[in-house]
């Protein structure tokens, strides 16, 4: 077995046959049932960010459960924009306040950053994931 440590990004992009994601990272779809009207009920991806490049604000019209599998922890910031602020750390360190997952509600803006030289996350998303549709990114609210 390969140490997680000894795995670089091109390894996981390759394993997965990643591409790049609408936001930043890379990502590979891995479940996906059928498709009513056009989207999937429900998707899960792998989601793959270097610790160079952060995952820019934005928003999604899904609620998404982000899910910590190797590498580096890494912080997501949630916030509705104006009142509402949440910081919280997927990685394997418990005691250290860190959590394997979390769900981020639809419609909320959401960024997130390695906290070293990569992560590998899984993000489960209802309604699916879909590159053309699932990504607000302007500056309304």
């Amino acid at each position: 077995m390969v140490e997680n440590s000894s795995l670089s990004i091109r390894d996981i992009i390759e394993t997965f046959a990643m591409e790049r994601h609408p936001v930043s990272g890379w990502y590979c779809l891995h479940y996906s049932d059928s498709e009513t009207m056009g989207r999937a009920k429900l998707s899960a991806i792998y989601y793959l960010l270097a610790g160079d490049e952060p995952m820019a604000p934005h928003k999604s019209d899904a609620v998404e459960v982000w899910s910590h599998f190797m590498g580096a922890p890494a912080e997501f910031v949630i916030t509705n924009g104006s009142r509402m602020q949440l910081t919280s750390t997927l990685g394997p360190e418990l005691a250290a306040g860190q959590r394997p997952q979390m769900a981020i509600p639809a419609y909320l803006w959401q960024s997130c950053r390695s906290l070293g030289a990569w992560s590998l996350l899984g993000c489960t998303a209802s309604p699916g994931f879909t590159p053309r549709a699932a990504f607000i990114m302007d500056a309304e609210d």
